[in-house]
């Protein structure tokens, strides 16, 4: 009797464990697919957070060395988009700040401006 209901509690455990990574594979696979549809574009997608965190294809990275790993990437690539997508609550001085640091780059420039947030109800 002991030994059917460890057994029955293995493969119940198993069966979750399973079913979990399969939701999980569910959730992450149209993210990796619309990351790699983008860069073989030609479009690198940066990320700001309204407290100024920066992310370059889904990493984070130091605000010092976005320069240096966009001028990598533009030599490998020579065509390149850079797509600035700020959150909804960044301010528009914290955008400003790194489209002038930005502006040095030669590469074009898209930024990618959130949708209208939801009414207050």
């Amino acid at each position: 009797m002991n030994r059917a209901l460890l057994i029955t509690s293995l493969v119940h455990g198993l069966l979750a464990t399973a079913l979990c990574g399969l939701a999980l594979g569910l959730l992450l696979l149209p993210q990796q697919r619309r990351l790699q549809s983008s860069l073989a574009e030609g479009v690198i997608s940066l990320n700001l957070a309204a407290d100024g965190q920066l992310r370059l294809l889904n990493q984070p990275i130091a605000a010092a060395e976005l320069p240096g790993l966009l001028t990598d990437h533009l030599r490998r690539r020579r065509l390149a988009r850079l797509r600035l997508v700020p959150d909804p609550d960044t301010p528009w001085g914290e955008v400003r700040r790194l489209l002038s640091q930005l502006e040095s780059l030669p590469l074009s420039l898209e930024i990618q401006l959130p949708g209208p947030s939801p009414a207050a109800g």
